[in-house]
């Protein structure tokens, strides 16, 4: 085997632990995801602490305005992945918390 073939193995090897070392310390943010669809309306806040059951993304809807996505866990809010006038599907990431 040649130099070259080994220090790319051993690049790959190193970025791949690496890989895995950040997604598992991440281990503690939730994605909580849009249950229907629709337009958003208003969103909770990044820092925004949140009990399980607390609506996150509210939508407007042919009906009216409903919850598209609740909390599923007690903790605070990292990351709103979308803002009013956005359309979302169910299924749909729309935030992450970090579980308390």
């Amino acid at each position: 085997m040649g130099k070259k073939t080994i220090i790319s193995i051993i690049t790959v090897l190193v970025l791949s632990i690496g890989a895995v070392a950040w997604a598992m310390g991440d281990s503690s943010n939730v994605s909580q995801e849009a249950v229907i669809s629709g337009s958003v309306t208003q969103t909770v806040t990044a820092g925004e602490e949140v009990a399980s059951g607390t609506s996150l993304v509210d939508v407007s809807t042919l009906t009216g305005t409903t919850s598209a996505a609740r909390a599923t866990v007690n903790g605070v809010v990292k990351q709103v992945l979308v803002k009013p006038g956005d359309t979302v599907q169910p299924g749909e990431v729309v935030v992450y918390i970090e579980a308390k």
